[in-house]
């Protein structure tokens, strides 16, 4: 009876702000509990997130790929040191010691050949270089046995570009070979030198090379053609204007004490 009488009593303004300031006080706050997960240490997490024994093999296939890497590079060192010898020799006319240190760097190469074959990429580099100077040696040693430049062929440890850069390098070698012989006036193996270095130039012009290893190598032939042209030509003039070609005076008479020259009066 009370309460119904204090309803009525109350006004409509007083309820409305009574709701009011009730909608204004903050809802009471939830409580959220936490499933706990399972217990795991933290192997177990990276076995989730990688596969540790894939990593493994990687970096074991790194690390023997960097052993037959530094095993090459240490090897081709001597090989290619050997062809370098080998180039030395062939300019002092000692052709056997040259045959027998190129036939050293062909038992090194062919030791490392089946590392090279399982992984192609340990050719470029060291091993590359190497054959390319035995390649520039083999190319001399036919040169001066044959007089005629060595086919691919006959060289079975080069592969195609390195064939090439060996057949550049060697023309090199010609070079000073030509110089050897217009100091000995030795006019043919000049010419020799000369014209096989053209026709070396003529089929080098039908290559498409691009940014190859022998298209760098192929702009220094066209210097070393016009320097063994220019001997030629210096060679042959000193011949047309009649100086003395065999390096030494005529002997003057016993009697007469004039050469065999000498303008008789």
């Amino acid at each position: 009876m009370i309460r119904t009488l204090l309803r009525k009593s109350v006004s409509p303004l007083l309820t409305t702000s009574v709701l009011k300031k009730a909608s204004r006080q903050p809802a009471p706050r939830r409580l959220y509990t936490l499933k706990a997960l399972p217990p795991s240490g933290p192997a177990d997490l990276l076995a989730n997130m990688l596969d540790t024994h894939d990593f493994g093999q990687v970096r074991n296939a790194v690390e023997l790929y960097d052993d037959r890497r530094e095993s090459v590079i240490k090897r081709c060192r001597d090989s290619q040191k050997l062809a370098k010898q080998a180039i030395y020799s062939l300019h002092r006319n000692d052709n056997a010691k040259a045959e027998a240190q190129l036939r050293e760097v062909e038992v090194i190469a062919k030791e490392l050949l089946p590392m090279i074959t399982e992984s192609p990429f340990l050719r470029m580099g060291s091993y590359s270089a190497s054959m390319e100077e035995y390649g520039e040696a083999m190319a001399f040693l036919v040169f001066l046995k044959e007089g005629r430049l060595v086919r691919k062929s006959e060289l079975p440890l080069c592969d195609t570009e390195e064939y090439l850069g060996a057949i550049l390098d060697f023309t090199g070698e010609l070079n000073r070979f030509c110089v050897k012989a217009a100091t000995a006036r030795d006019k043919e193996a000049v010419k020799r030198c000369r014209d096989l270095c053209d026709a070396i130039m003529g089929e080098f012009l039908q290559f498409n090379l691009r940014n190859s290893s022998p298209r760098k190598k192929f702009d220094s032939l066209k210097y070393t053609l016009k320097k063994l042209e220019n001997t030629l030509y210096e060679l042959s003039l000193t011949e047309n204007l009649g100086l003395k070609t065999l390096g030494k005076e005529e002997e003057p008479d016993a009697e007469t004490g004039q050469g065999p020259n000498a303008d008789v009066e």
